[in-house]
């Protein structure tokens, strides 16, 4: 028996030659990590390739993007669609949170340009997938790579509407956070694809916008590059893939439902009223939808929901006209109240209503994304010294664990011999853990400072050594 297993095995295995005299081994439903890119700039990729996979036949395939370049992870996310749709998946080991996006499109076409060239690719199912920074790289290669068929964009997404071609059109699939600020963004991205008659959709979920979505929703999402695909007329028509894929969205607003979230469940299949218009699912829909408005608790959630939203947009306009206002003039008198606003965002993320809690997140993201473009422009330009510390002290009440702030602080204060204020910030940012010791001697034109006593002793205390005194010298 474990020798016939064996041989099974070793038939699942595919060995692809490419430049070079190398020899890429491929198994089926396993992730192949680190594999290079064709070229002599370095960088790789994982490779998923289902148990369908032919090494003679053009296989569909999904680009993933993931921001830390967790190229396994992200491929494994989707090893549930590849297997079920025959999708192979080329994921990016690529960190894009450390370049900007011309580049990492580069990096992205690069390894592109190398899948191509490793196995056969049906070139009228190729789709992009990625989350945050990576999701701008997906939703940035169709204005370059006219090849590209749809796009999955998760959290974020880069539109130019100069460059939108309406007779190459993709389509645009958003997933988006129920806690992330740029929930609304996102809503506007699908209305602007659907304006202008590109194939798009919607999709939400509830976990913390940092991290990928559940398998369930991911899948909820490629549904509709599979349903697209046969409408294009790419895959055959299949009534019993469509009744899977149907009855997968069917037990994702069941979900909802279950959790006693009964708007967001309404608002599900509402989209999948849309997605399966042309399948004969109308009766059923509507039927789950007549339900659900029946219950008290679905009118007060959608009530709620739609003053939620009113109010959240009044909030980030006074947080934009409050804040330019006081960078502007450097009110440094006005810290008390942006920490103020920051804690009464907390409360409400305890203590309020389910759609309240998820406004209070969306508004503190919001609050250190617009505190944090703000800063960059501010710390770029000629400002006064002012107005860049002050910028630099709202970002430690805004995004209190991020060192960056900090250390600009005592770099700025030190430069303008206040070495007070940057004792103290110092041993504010070492309190956060902050433990780079090269990081804290490398800062420019503090060089008095940084051979102080005093400055040493701090890291002393926390580090438990310093660069320029011993422990014995400051007993």
């Amino acid at each position: 028996m474990k020798k016939q297993n064996y041989c099974v095995f070793l038939l699942l295995i595919f060995v692809f030659s490419f430049a070079g005299a190398q020899e890429l081994r491929l198994i089926k439903g396993r992730v192949t990590d680190s594999i290079p890119v064709q070229d002599s700039l370095g960088g790789s990729y994982a490779l998923y390739v289902p148990q369908s996979f032919e090494a003679e036949k053009a296989n569909p395939i999904i680009f993933v993007f993931d921001p830390e370049g967790r190229g396994r992870l992200a491929a494994q996310l989707f090893r549930g669609v590849a297997e079920e749709h025959s999708y192979v998946i080329a994921s990016s080991n690529v960190n894009m949170e450390q370049d900007s996006l011309q580049e990492n499109v580069t990096q992205a076409l690069r390894m592109i340009g190398s899948v191509v060239k490793t196995i056969p690719i049906e070139t009228d199912e190729i789709f992009a997938a990625g989350l945050n920074e990576g999701a701008q790289v997906a939703s940035a290669l169709p204005l370059i790579y006219s090849d590209i068929d749809g796009v999955l964009a998760i959290g974020n997404a880069v539109l130019n509407p100069d460059f939108v071609v309406e007779k190459n059109t993709f389509m645009f699939s958003a997933i988006v956070s129920e806690l992330d600020y740029q929930k609304f963004q996102m809503e506007s991205y699908v209305d602007f694809f659907e304006d202008r008659g590109f194939p798009a959709e919607l999709n939400y979920y509830s976990d913390s916008p940092e991290k990928w979505p559940d398998t369930q929703v991911i899948n909820s999402a490629v549904a509709g590059f599979v349903l697209n695909a046969m409408e294009r007329g790419s895959r055959d028509r299949d009534a019993a893939v469509v009744e899977s894929l149907f009855q997968n969205g069917l037990e994702h607003a069941e979900s909802l439902r279950r959790k006693r979230e009964y708007y967001p469940a309404y608002v599900k299949l509402e989209q999948m009223e849309e997605k399966y218009q042309d399948y004969n699912f109308d009766d059923i829909l509507k039927e789950r939808k007549r339900d659900l408005r029946r219950t008290r608790a679905f009118k007060k959630q959608r009530r709620e929901s739609r003053r939620v939203k009113a109010r959240e947009e009044i909030k980030q306009q006074d947080y934009i006209y409050f804040l330019e206002n006081d960078l502007a003039i450097a009110n440094f008198e006005n810290i008390g109240w942006w920490a103020y606003q920051l804690d009464e965002l907390k409360e409400l993320q305890e203590k309020g209503s389910g759609v309240e809690q998820k406004m209070a997140h969306r508004l503190e993201g919001f609050l250190k994304s617009y505190s944090k473009v703000k800063y960059d422009d501010i710390q770029r330009s000629n400002a006064h010294l002012d107005v860049r510390i002050f910028a630099s002290l709202l970002r430690t009440v805004l995004d209190k664990e991020n060192p960056e702030p900090y250390l600009n602080i005592v770099k700025l204060a030190g430069q303008d011999g206040d070495y007070e204020t940057a004792l103290l910030y110092l041993e504010d940012l070492l309190k956060l853990g902050f433990d780079d010791m090269e990081a804290l001697y490398n800062i420019p034109g503090i060089l008095d400072l940084k051979l102080s006593p005093e400055y040493n002793e701090l890291i002393q205390q926390y580090l438990g050594e310093s660069k320029y005194y011993q422990a014995e010298l400051l007993d």
